[in-house]
């Protein structure tokens, strides 16, 4: 109810996709975005919190137990709300019956990865267009959950990490270290082994001025390393 896609998303200007940001921070004040994949179930607003527990088993509006047994699609505790960390990652569950994350599964195709490359990331600072760039099958320990990097040369290895481990190719995108801002999404696979699939994504374009997204691509050597138990947020 917060967002209407247009049916002609690709003629429509990135600065006239436009949320009701006072609509759904009235239903939930953790609001902080909405991703929409074009092409996709993935339709959703975004909510962040202190922990990566809560919205695992409460739904959007609050609701806990069986009828939330899908969560909430949030952004880690540990990025900023505001989507300035050099790495943003957001969790969903893959669900039995397609919604919330369950497309990213279904990208282990080439011709579905190849279809769903633009991601949209709409923020009350501006909105962002995502180009995927990687699909990454890993155990639920894998250190994907890295946000922050102590050098530069640390963030375009990690970039490089991800681009060389996809499990499908993405033609035409940029050098690793062009790409200053990237976003991941991460899922269960539902296989008996507990893994997870990441989808990453870089900036293609953005209406956010650069000084509200200054964090994008900084070094900060304070804050350096993956977070430990965050993938544990998958069990479908």
């Amino acid at each position: 109810q917060g967002f209407s896609a247009p049916e002609d998303i690709e003629g429509t200007s990135l600065a006239d996709l436009v949320v009701d940001w006072d609509a759904l921070r009235a239903v939930n004040p953790d609001t902080v975005g909405w991703i929409y994949i074009p092409g996709s179930e993935v339709n959703y607003p975004i909510v962040h919190t202190t922990d990566n527990e809560y919205y695992l088993t409460h739904d959007f509006q609050g609701t806990e137990g069986w009828l939330a047994k899908h969560g909430a699609i949030f952004l880690a505790a540990e990025n900023k709300g505001d989507f300035t960390d050099p790495n943003n990652l957001v969790y969903g569950h893959n669900m039995r019956d397609g919604s919330m994350f369950a497309t990213i599964t279904g990208m282990t195709d080439q011709a579905r990865f190849d279809e769903l490359r633009d991601v949209y990331i709409l923020t009350p600072q501006g909105n962002y267009k995502l180009q995927t760039f990687s699909l990454v099958h890993c155990a639920a320990d894998d250190p994907l959950a890295q946000m922050t990097f102590a050098s530069e040369d640390e963030r375009v290895s990690y970039v490089q990490d991800k681009i060389d481990r996809s499990v499908v190719g993405a033609s035409g995108i940029p050098a690793a270290a062009d790409m200053k801002k990237t976003f991941a999404f991460s899922t269960c696979d539902s296989l008996p082994s507990d893994g997870r699939y990441v989808l990453f994504a870089y900036v293609a374009d953005s209406t956010v001025a650069a000084s509200d997204d200054a964090g994008a691509g900084a070094a900060d050597p304070d804050a350096v390393g993956a977070v430990d138990e965050a993938a544990k947020e998958m069990a479908s």
